[in-house]
């Protein structure tokens, strides 16, 4: 799986950080992108939705900037499906990280973390992103060469949605995007128990 880093920081000193080299060794130089502010950071990953992405988000901005929580409320706004982690100096003990579980952080990286502790935290957001059963739909989806834009499933109140509706909808994870997600795992397993379809390694 090919996965992309964002890492969203004000502070240019972290580019030269000992776990961003890390990072690059891991994913790829290419695969890492560094933004000094959150509206750069947000942009890129609006437009990389179809990627799959795992942030690292600062959580103290200047007072221009719009903050970590703030960061991490659009984030979720756009995918509830990327994982974000908090990437900080701060204390977590001291810090209201309230908002930041209700809006989905993923974890929290301490910057006096070990590249060891910090690896941990991330491999298992790439875990997260290899075998969710939403984001395996969404590949899915992605690699299809059909027209995405045709209507493909129709709800019981006789809405349709086309596979981009749709992805859009997993992404939101809302009750259409949940309904789908169960319905096409149910028809899976039913193929796949009734002999249909097969599991290749």
């Amino acid at each position: 799986m090919d996965i992309n880093i964002v890492v969203i920081d004000d502070n240019q000193k972290m580019q030269e950080d000992s776990l961003i080299w890390s990072l690059e060794d891991r994913f790829g130089k290419g695969n890492v992108h560094f933004f000094l502010t959150p509206k750069d950071g947000l942009v890129f990953i609006k437009e990389n939705l179809q990627k799959n992405i795992i942030v690292l988000l600062d959580i103290n901005f200047p007072e221009d900037q719009i903050d970590g929580h703030k960061a991490l409320e659009e984030i979720t706004g756009m995918s509830k499906l990327i994982p974000v982690i908090l990437w900080s100096a701060i204390d977590e003990n001291k810090e209201k990280f309230s908002d930041f579980i209700n809006n989905h952080a993923f974890g929290f990286i301490s910057k006096t973390a070990t590249i060891e502790e910090a690896i941990q935290i991330i491999d298992k957001a790439v875990k997260f992103l290899e075998f969710s059963i939403d984001n395996v739909i969404e590949d899915w989806i992605i690699d299809k060469n059909e027209d995405k834009d045709k209507p493909v499933y129709i709800t019981s109140d006789g809405s349709s949605y086309s596979l981009n509706d749709i992805l859009r909808e997993i992404r939101q994870q809302s009750e259409v995007g949940k309904e789908f997600t169960k319905k096409f795992n149910e028809l899976t397993i039913d193929l796949i128990i009734r002999n249909k379809e097969n599991l290749n390694e």
